[in-house]
């Protein structure tokens, strides 16, 4: 029986998705597990890996073409297996609008206004909803910024070059520069909005010294050379929060309308700034599972991969909890939002110098800020304060944060 492959939900908020390459081509023979294309969401070109064994019999789904969450893309079955049922029984992509002709007369293009142009005969990548948004509005597409793979231009440029026309059409005489937003950052306005909107949030701070923890990091580091592993205090942070978690698990659970989801697995999303791009929270599975070298070396590889993007889907679909960290950026302490359906986020500041009572006695210590940010649907102030008590404790004993061998 022939096995329709739908476009899968990538993300809490993504809606849709382009595919950009197949991997595998028509009549090739697919195993479970194999990855068959490669797709891109808001923040991330991620491959999509095959559901079944057997042959890929259709691409439905063109390359450049953006496809709903749940819309198919193609069908696997056994060779000349008839298709004709499972197309029928799934709404394949819209086709694209077909370009519309220059008129003989028009005059040429400026910036500001569009020749009727949809990039197919102007040379200029665009997704096939793009092309047809353009000749909607009588845009020439080569006067679009595209923010795809390579310069696409996608849907999302044109409806932004669109409204930036309307907005000097209408003021003319303005300085202001408009800027479209990219993928990137699009998803990000909705998933903070969202956020904002629809999780009631609060926020608990505990200051923390750091003294034990990087006299820890100074004596054991060398002993790790012949690993190429090298720890850091942001290391005993995530180790320490996957050993509290496991302690609260309320911490780690989803608000799902009148119940809560508690997840079996810790994994950890750590927010990857992407330069000028935005912000990614890939996350850090199995976090229970994995000893604090594991996790310093599975952390090092997850941020070069989102760099890369060369990311896994479930490292972008799968965290259950998430950890934010601008101490090297030198901000003391902040509140981050809540990256849903997650239920709470910590917020890592700088460590800093600053004369601290010990004893009977004022010397300088380094202290450093954790602030937690919680669903209060999910959770109540009295629990978030003794997770952030233990992790207060944990970093502060942090030989418990080590395997046995290196205490």
């Amino acid at each position: 029986m022939a096995i329709t492959v739908l476009m899968p939900r990538m993300g809490y908020d993504t809606q849709e998705a382009i595919v950009v390459k197949w991997l595998k081509a028509e009549g090739d023979h697919v195993n479970l597990g194999d990855d068959i294309a490669e797709i891109e969401t808001d923040k991330a070109i991620v491959p999509m890996p095959s559901g079944a064994t057997g042959t890929l019999l259709k691409q439905v789904a063109a390359e450049g073409d953006t496809v709903p969450v749940g819309q198919l893309l193609a069908i696997i079955g056994q060779p000349g297996e008839d298709v004709s049922e499972a197309l029928a029984s799934a709404a394949a992509p819209a086709p694209a609008a077909p370009a519309q002709p220059e008129r003989a007369a028009a005059p040429a293009p400026s910036p500001s206004t569009g020749s009727g142009r949809t990039g197919a005969e102007s040379g200029v990548r665009a997704s096939p909803i793009a092309r047809k948004l353009a000749a909607e509005h009588g845009i020439d597409l080569a006067h679009v910024m595209g923010t795809g793979p390579g310069g696409r231009i996608t849907e999302a440029d044109v409806a932004a070059y669109a409204e930036q026309l309307q907005s000097e059409a209408a003021e003319p005489t303005t300085a202001a520069e408009t800027v479209p937003l990219s993928r990137m950052r699009l998803a990000i306005a909705r998933l903070t909005s969202h956020s904002k909107s629809e999780i009631p949030h609060f926020y608990m701070a505990i200051e923390v010294s750091a003294d034990p923890a990087l006299a820890l990091r100074s004596e054991v580091n060398p002993k790790l050379q012949s690993q190429n592993v090298r720890l850091s205090v942001n290391d005993m942070v995530v180790k320490a929060c996957a050993l509290a978690l496991q302690k609260y698990p309320s911490l780690n659970a989803s608000f799902a309308g009148d119940s809560l989801l508690f997840h079996p697995s810790i994994n950890i999303g750590v927010v990857v700034d992407m330069d000028q791009e935005g912000i990614m929270v890939p996350s850090l599975l199995e976090c229970q599972d994995k000893s604090i070298i594991e996790l310093s070396t599975a952390g090092r590889d997850l941020v070069r991969r989102a760099k890369e993007n060369a990311l896994r889907p479930e490292e972008l679909t799968s965290a259950t909890f998430a950890i934010s960290n601008l101490g090297s950026l030198g901000v003391q302490t902040f509140s981050a939002v809540v990256h849903p359906p997650n239920a709470a986020i910590l917020a890592v500041g700088a460590i800093r110098k600053e004369p601290v009572v010990r004893g009977d006695e004022i010397v300088v210590g380094q202290m450093m800020n954790l602030t937690i940010s919680v669903d209060h649907r999910v959770e109540d102030g009295v629990t978030a304060a003794r997770f952030l008590g233990e992790l207060k404790r944990l970093l502060e004993r942090p030989s418990e944060l080590l395997p046995e061998e290196l205490r």
